[in-house]
């Protein structure tokens, strides 16, 4: 693999990709190189029946399927007009969000408080009902 040039934009076939980028007993096929496009982690063209891509492209992908590396997220020093960054942006978020979920719930009766709830909800339940009629 050390001789090969990453940088070719020449489209090939999958399965001459897989032959020349990886070893042999690597496991990795042309149908490996597709589940990879279907994955969206690989570029891959079809200008006539068979998936094609370049060397270029399956650097890349290589790249993206490195195991223990996060892919690095752009950042700047001021990301918004309030000149907050991504950290205290979310935290105010997720402040609001906590805020907000405990002035949605309702006041419930203590202990002791909710057979009298209960008996005032049955009493005004009957007064709302109309009378039954006899059979």
């Amino acid at each position: 693999m050390a001789d090969i040039d990453w940088t070719d934009r020449t489209l090939r076939p999958l399965d001459e990709l897989a032959r020349i980028a990886f070893p042999v007993d690597s496991g990795v096929t042309a149908d490996t190189l597709k589940r990879r496009a279907r994955q969206g982690k690989l570029v891959v063209y079809r200008p006539g029946k068979p998936y094609m891509s370049t060397l270029a492209d399956v650097w890349a992908m290589v790249q993206l399927t490195r195991v223990g590396h996060a892919p690095p997220r752009p950042t700047s020093a001021v990301p918004n007009p309030l000149g907050l960054t991504e950290m205290e942006l979310s935290s105010l978020a997720l402040d609001q969000a906590l805020e907000g979920s405990t002035k949605q719930e309702p006041d419930r009766p203590k202990r002791g408080q909710r057979k009298e709830a209960w008996l005032e909800y049955e009493a005004r339940k009957a007064a709302r009902q109309p009378p039954r009629r006899p059979k």
